[in-house]
Parts: structure tokens; sequence; C-alpha cells
């Protein structure tokens, strides 16, 4: 089926499955890109954060280690995030 035929197929369902076809679109593209969570103006932040970390890194800690140390940083972004927006 063409992208053509997928428009027509979507036009053609009943509102209830329409309705299902939504939920699955909307459910589909918030797993796809969950990632993108960050704003990109934090991202000057984390980089800047994670300067003396990443120099280090360069020279002493595997790939690991290093994906490691950004995870948690994002994982505080993300709460600090949630602490100002519960507030």
């Amino acid at each position: 089926m063409d992208l053509q035929g997928l428009f027509n197929a979507v036009d053609a369902l009943p509102p209830e499955d329409y309705v299902q076809l939504w939920k699955h679109m909307q459910a589909r593209n918030r797993s796809m890109f969950a990632w993108w969570v960050v704003p990109p103006e934090n991202l000057v932040e984390i980089r800047e954060i994670m300067r003396p970390i990443a120099e280090r890194a360069a020279a002493e800690m595997t790939e690991d280690e290093i994906n490691e140390v950004i995870d948690q940083a994002i994982a505080e972004v993300r709460r600090e995030r949630q602490a100002k927006s519960s507030d």
C-alpha cells in the first residue's frame, strides 16, 4: 500500500476506529521520541556541567562509565525540572 492508499484507508475508517488509530499514533509518537524530553536550551547547560567529566573521561573512563555519568546528569536535570513544575 502506498501513502495515498493509507490516507484513503484512514479517511474511510468509522469514527470509533479512527479514535483508536489516533490513540495508537499518539502512544507510538511518545515512545519514539521520549528521549527528546530535555529541552534544547538545557543541552548547553548539560554540556557545560559535563565538561570536566568529559575531559577526565577521555583520559581515564570506559565508554560504559561515560554513558552512566551522562544518564545520571540527565536524570538530575529531569528531577529538577519536575520539582520546578510541581511547585
